[in-house]
């Protein structure tokens, strides 16, 4: 099969068409660093890396990726969040990451052992192999969420600690009770060690644009039911040449039933400000019917009860922030 690279516009949006199964298409283990989610790397007949694949492992839900990117595709944030589809990899190539999983043992999981014994990302190796036995005896496929590759992007320390929110600028902005965010420059900064290039990346953000898009990812982050936002490294800036916009790259850990961690968070910091088109959009999402939501998001049934729940009580909070608030529950254009 020949190797074939598309992005392409589906129904508004932008989606990734690569053909993982192509003798041309290389797969590797990614490093430790993404987690206890088992994760591949995705290159072309050059070597480079493309994209990801991420089966459900660990915090990863294979169907809430996806289902994450087409909601900001929705409301309108899809620049904030990577490309993402559902894809698979046949018996045959699944025969090929085997030998690589076989291969490899994960001792360190950030000091967490587990059950005495194996580390949690051990674990879920040993459970992606079993899956991929049965899936090569009984000649099944494995589906997944596939992920563009993103370059130019850092983790942001700043805004991805709770205690990190709220010493950073625009945790003022982001409330209701507060003033509206300046159009004012500002440098983002993070250095690490840990990721390549080391050393530091910086760019140039504007406050308001900043604060609008922090609040917007919390807010699709409790529409989506994602309870991973704030472990210490969720929040990312990704670069357009020195141009610093604030990046949603992991969204595997959402859909759980009865995980309200995204709600409540939004409750805890007192978030009540709010890009108005985008909870329009919600409002608009909500008198969908249920199979257009469920096409759109790539939701099983079960998925969408979930997400229905998170989608009206989210929509229930805005509603009564408006009652005590007013107007000033927006930002302003």
């Amino acid at each position: 099969m020949l190797f074939v690279l598309l992005i392409s516009l589906l129904t508004n949006i932008n989606a990734v068409n690569i053909d993982l199964n192509s003798d041309q298409i290389g797969l590797s283990l990614m490093g430790d660093l993404e987690g206890r989610s088992i994760i591949l790397k995705v290159k072309d007949n050059a070597g480079k890396t493309i994209a990801t694949f991420k089966p459900t492992s660990g915090s990863t839900f294979y169907r809430g990726e996806f289902a994450s990117f087409r909601l900001a595709e929705f409301v309108g944030l899809g620049a904030l969040y990577p490309q993402t589809e559902i894809a698979y990899l046949t018996p045959k190539t699944q025969n090929k990451v085997k030998a690589l999983l076989e291969n490899v043992k994960y001792d360190k999981d950030y000091g967490d052992k587990h059950q005495g014994q194996m580390t949690r990302k051990e674990e879920n190796r040993v459970i992606i192999l079993e899956e991929m036995n049965r899936n090569i005896e009984t000649n099944k496929n494995m589906n997944g969420a596939l992920k563009l590759w993103i370059t130019d992007i850092q983790f942001y320390k700043p805004l991805g600690s709770k205690i990190g929110f709220r010493l950073h600028p625009v945790y003022k902005y982001i409330k209701a009770s507060g003033p509206q965010p300046p159009h004012k420059m500002y440098t983002v900064k993070q250095c690490t060690q840990l990721l390549e290039p080391k050393g530091c990346m910086s760019g140039i953000a504007y406050l308001d644009q900043l604060t609008k898009d922090m609040s917007s990812i919390m807010l699709l982050d409790a529409v989506i039911g994602n309870g991973d936002r704030f472990p210490g490294g969720n929040v990312h800036f990704k670069l357009t040449g020195k141009a610093a916009r604030l990046f949603s790259l992991d969204n595997g850990a959402v859909l759980r039933p009865g995980d309200t961690t995204s709600l409540d968070t939004l409750k805890e910091f007192g978030i009540s400000r709010f890009v108005k088109q985008y909870v329009d959009k919600l409002r608009a999402l909500k008198d969908m019917s249920t199979p257009a939501v469920m096409e759109l998001l790539g939701l099983a049934p079960e998925d969408y009860e979930i997400f229905k729940v998170n989608l009206n009580n989210t929509l229930k909070y805005v509603d009564e922030l408006q009652k005590k608030f007013g107007n000033e529950i927006w930002f302003k254009a």
